[in-house]
């Protein structure tokens, strides 16, 4: 993955709530732009409980947009 790839999905306006996974299998779900910071080489994601994860830009393996395969849970 490159930086140009993460800011593509960054910098969409309207703001597209968007998936990072990694190579070891990990997610992130970005919903709201406050939500993370992509710098040179790592994006910063802010975490439920506070802390901020920094995720290597060349351990990310895919990009997608959350609205995407989402599968609703039925009642």
């Amino acid at each position: 993955m490159t930086k140009d790839e993460v800011d593509r999905f960054a910098r969409q306006r309207p703001f597209e709530p968007f998936e990072i996974r990694l190579v070891d299998g990990q997610r992130f779900r970005l919903r709201r732009i406050e939500e993370f910071v992509v710098g040179r080489y790592a994006v910063g994601i802010l975490m439920k409980d506070g802390t901020i994860a920094q995720v290597s830009i060349g351990l990310i393996s895919t990009i997608r947009p959350l609205s995407a395969g989402r599968r609703r849970r039925r009642a």
